[in-house]
């Protein structure tokens, strides 16, 4: 299992797609710089809350890293890499979740540098304030690791049903919104129903809402949690059963 992650390490060195990640990352650190600016005229945004802020969003660059993920998975199809990793003895299942811990663990840590310069410079103007909720921050910045995880495994597992960078992305977008999609669906139909418990982004913890209350985090746990293992689960099944020639 290290040494995949280090050869996935490796292979993003030299990957162009993962520095045009970077690039997008610092376009999103650029444009919250701005944003936090515009804001600071209604209000002053502490270090800490802006640190934990920048940490909780950036979908935008998610999304690159997505598209990041499902380019080296099916690289490793068109190249054969696939084929003598697996003719390696290397467990099917360790490939897998390399993949998926390492292009998180990397987007992870352009948000948290992010979230650093944003928290220092919102810090030089306001001061870095105070932790009012040590456990709500805690608990949300562990929530949207799972909520990376999540989708980096959408685009893993799409990507080996598909073999297909575009169609592999494009379906691992449509995931988290089959519940807005159903509503959409349903309302055509007249049928009034809300599916606002199975959207991830519904669940999405924020800074405006902390408080010592932690039983909103439940159910984000539940819902990232269950999306994270179902489509591991998917994921195995799938490379389990597939010929990789």
């Amino acid at each position: 299992m290290k040494n995949l992650i280090r050869g996935h390490m490796y292979q993003l060195k030299k990957d162009h797609l993962f520095f045009g990640c970077l690039a997008l990352g610092l376009i999103f650190l650029i444009a919250s710089i701005r944003i936090s600016s515009l804001e600071a005229a209604f209000g002053p945004t502490m270090g800490i809350d802006s640190m934990v802020s920048t940490f909780l969003s950036g979908d935008i660059v998610l999304y690159g890293f997505m598209l990041l993920t499902a380019n080296i998975l099916a690289e490793a199809y068109r190249s054969g890499a696939m084929k003598n990793i697996i003719g390696r003895g290397i467990s099917k299942k360790h490939y897998y979740l390399s993949i998926v811990v390492t292009i998180s663990a990397a987007y992870v840590l352009v948000m948290l540098i992010s979230g650093i310069v944003m928290g220092v410079l919102a810090g030089s103007k306001f001061g870095m304030g105070t932790i009012l909720y040590p456990g709500y921050y805690a608990l949300a910045i562990v929530a949207r690791i799972l909520f990376v995880m999540a989708h980096i495994s959408f685009a893993v597992t799409m990507t080996i049903l598909t073999r297909n960078v575009i169609t592999g992305v494009l379906f691992a977008l449509v995931i988290p919104n089959i519940p807005q999609i159903l509503e959409m669906v349903l309302g055509f139909l007249k049928i009034h129903l809300s599916l606002d418990f199975f959207k991830m982004s519904t669940h999405m913890p924020s800074v405006y809402a902390a408080s010592n209350d932690l039983s909103s985090l439940l159910s984000c746990f539940v819902v990232f949690c269950v999306y994270l293992v179902l489509f591991v689960f998917i994921g195995f099944r799938l490379l389990e059963r597939q010929d990789v020639k």
